[in-house]
């Protein structure tokens, strides 16, 4: 082994230990020694995109390949280069650099794991499954490519291939946190608790990554309330205010565990109000009302509780924090009488409902209010199309809205 071998190795180890530090200190020496060795040029952007640095990282990719006069290494400065675009917010860039790295080396893990990640993160399902079924078969012993692949397989509703690939990327990893919520939203969906909790464990307690965190927590305190244990759960809705302590949806959780031990109605409506200080208008979390009407219930207030009942429209938001593509209960109002959710609407016609022109909901509300009457007036028809007024900002031009009646 060489001198520069030597130093190429101690560094790569280092790397591979997340041992940043001592993989720059190491660099600096062998720089020293060899300071026009393209393998150093690589392996200090290489540093750069595990400091997070990824501008640093491209600019120091595109230098190194000025002098790279191996194919191998070529191939691993275009996949370094590729993570750094995919992280700097620059997909296609991503996905270009990638598939020079591939061209380079076919076989190069690496870059066709990056390939795949940055192919699920475009929608490109089919083409990332390709890269992926390559990579799982010429290594079956890394968790990264199935929990990819269970990924996309749940957002394909593929659920029980996907089950087995995030069960394999647990076992071969189980730090994976993203996955753990996944199985565990897969056995709450199917029922198994027991299998669901031990999923949720580790990810609540030792998990650090909120975006996974949180919604587990709130699960985890859904599955408690399902054992009457409201004390546990509402401990778990208290873990996820925590950790996201600017969006509402622990506080919704604290809410309905409250309401569940069935003795403090006041304390659920104070937590209620948390949440609806998180959102700009309170007609985009339905949750509230029917929460509240509960809370009401609780305090002997049956009229209120009745009344925000009846104005109550539209599906549950939190069960889509909770279990993502898996959601439940993502087409089922909360109030049968009021199906169609307006905000939501809103957000379908102009992008984001606080974009839409004001009045504009007060006047989608007026159509709504007048469909029985018009469903009366025409009382075969199946489907009913009704054009939308024209507004400055509508994505796509002039809309219809489109039921189907249902003649029962």
């Amino acid at each position: 082994m060489t001198e520069l071998s030597s130093y190429v190795e101690t560094i790569e180890d280092a790397l591979f230990d997340g041992d940043v530090d001592s993989a720059t200190s190491a660099l600096k020496n062998a720089f020293e020694d060899h300071p026009n060795a393209f393998e150093l040029a690589v392996l200090k952007a290489e540093i750069a995109l595990e400091e997070e640095e990824y501008a640093k990282s491209l600019e120091l990719c595109e230098k190194a390949l000025v002098n790279i006069d191996d194919p191998e290494w070529e191939a691993r400065t275009y996949s370094c280069r590729g993570y750094a675009a995919f992280y700097n917010d620059d997909p296609e860039s991503a996905r270009q650099y990638f598939n020079a790295a591939i061209g380079k080396d076919v076989d190069l893990i690496n870059a066709l794991t990056g390939r795949a990640i940055v192919h699920e993160h475009m929608g490109f399902y089919n083409a990332a499954m390709l890269d992926l079924d390559r990579i799982i078969e010429a290594d079956d012993q890394d968790g990264q490519p199935f929990a990819i692949r269970g990924s996309i397989h749940v957002r394909l509703g593929n659920i029980e291939i996907a089950e087995g690939d995030l069960h394999h990327a647990v076992q071969m990893d189980p730090e994976d946190e993203e996955s753990r919520l996944n199985l565990a939203r897969i056995h709450a969906l199917h029922q198994r608790t027991n299998p669901a909790m031990e999923a949720l464990g580790w990810l609540v307690e030792k998990g650090e990554t909120p975006e996974f965190v949180a919604p587990g927590a709130i699960l985890r305190s859904q599955l408690s309330l399902l054992s009457k244990a409201s004390e546990a759960a509402l401990e778990d809705a208290e873990t996820a205010i925590a950790l996201i302590p600017d969006e509402p949806w622990g506080y919704l959780q604290a809410a309905a565990s409250v309401i569940a031990h069935g003795v403090d109605g006041g304390k659920a409506i104070a937590l209620l109000k948390q949440a609806e200080s998180k959102v700009e208008n309170a007609r985009d979390l339905p949750d509230l009302w029917s929460l509240r009407a509960s809370a009401y219930d609780i305090m002997g207030k049956e009229d209120r509780a009745l009344e925000l009942r009846k104005d109550t429209e539209g599906s549950a938001r939190l069960p889509g924090y909770v279990y993502g593509f898996l959601n439940p209960v993502q087409n089922i109002p909360i109030n049968p009488n009021k199906p169609i959710d307006i905000r939501a609407l809103l957000d379908d016609l102009f992008g984001e409902a606080q974009r839409a022109p004001e009045g504009y909901e007060d006047l989608l509300r007026q159509i709504v209010k007048q469909l029985p009457e018009i469903i009366k007036e025409h009382p075969d028809v199946g489907t009913l199309h009704i054009d939308l007024p024209e507004a400055p900002g509508m994505v796509g031009g002039k809309r219809q809205l489109v039921l189907n009646v249902n003649k029962n």
